[in-house]
């Protein structure tokens, strides 16, 4: 047997809520994103100038900078991934909080 219905405010607020969620998401995901590309800037900054300091005297600067430039990369990337999927599923927590007022 369903469960009632709760008051129409309480839907209507509800309602209300998950859209305001929804349109966080984007905001979400720029907070949980920044610190990463603020870092990921810091290391290829870092990076790039260690590079300018030892070139052309220091020819192995280019393995070592090409390689830290891969490993800086794919780091921020899985960073960014995880931010997003943790931004989405707050998003989708917060939108079912709302939706279980509702159903109950």
């Amino acid at each position: 047997m369903p469960n009632k219905l709760p008051e129409p405010q309480v839907i209507v607020d509800a309602v209300g809520d998950s859209v305001i969620e929804l349109a966080e998401g984007p905001v979400r995901v720029a907070i949980k994103t920044a610190d990463v590309a603020k870092t990921f800037a810091t290391n290829v900054k870092g990076n790039m100038d260690d590079f300018k300091k030892r070139m052309p005297q220091d020819l192995s600067a280019v393995p070592d900078c090409a390689v830290r430039a891969v490993t800086h990369t794919v780091g921020a990337g899985l960073d960014f991934i995880d931010g997003i999927a943790k931004a989405g599923m707050e998003t989708f927590d917060a939108v079912r909080a709302q939706a279980k007022r509702i159903t109950g």
